[in-house]
C-alpha cells in the first residue's frame, strides 16, 4: 500500500528539486497522507468481498458482495460486466491491484468514513502558504 501511495503522490506537484519525482516533496505530503488512507480503505473494502481471505477476490465473492458494492457507490445492476471490467487480466481471480486500479476509476467509497478530496488538500494548502507569508512577513518588522 505504501508504494502505491507513494507513486501517486511523487508527481502531484511539479517538482522544483534536481531529485524530480523520486521523492515526496513537501507540497506532495499531504497527497502522500490521502493516498495511504485510501489505499488503507480499499484495503478494507478488499478484505471483505474476500470471504476465504486468500487475498484473491472470485466472482462468486464478487457477487455475494454486490450489497456492500452497491453502499460503496457501485453500479451492481450488471455483476457480469463489473467483474469483467475489475478481473482485468482476465484470470478469473482479482487482486489487489487489479482491485484498486477498477475502484479508483469507479470512485469507490466506504460509506462509514470521512473522506478528504484534492481540493480540501489544495484550499489547505494554499491558506497555509498565505499564513505562513503573513506570518514571516510579521515577523520581519
Amino acid at each position: 500500500m505504501l508504494l502505491r501511495a507513494f507513486t501517486a503522490a511523487k508527481t502531484k506537484v511539479k517538482s522544483k528539486s534536481v531529485y524530480g519525482d523520486d521523492y515526496v516533496q513537501k507540497s506532495e505530503y499531504r497527497y502522500l497522507m490521502k493516498y495511504l488512507r485510501m489505499y488503507c480503505e480499499y484495503w478494507v473494502a478488499f478484505s471483505m468481498i474476500d470471504t476465504d481471505g486468500d487475498r484473491r477476490i472470485t466472482f462468486t465473492e464478487f457477487v455475494q458482495a454486490t450489497q456492500s458494492l452497491e453502499n460503496w457507490g457501485i453500479d451492481m445492476s450488471d455483476p457480469q460486466k463489473q467483474w469483467s471490467e475489475c478481473d482485468a487480466d482476465g484470470f478469473g481471480k482479482v487482486l489487489f491491484d487489479e482491485f484498486c486500479n477498477w475502484a479508483i476509476t469507479r470512485s469507490l467509497d466506504l460509506d462509514d468514513d470521512d473522506d478528504v478530496t484534492d481540493s480540501d488538500i489544495e484550499v489547505n494548502q494554499i491558506d497555509r502558504d498565505e499564513q505562513n507569508k503573513q506570518n514571516l512577513s510579521n515577523y520581519q518588522k
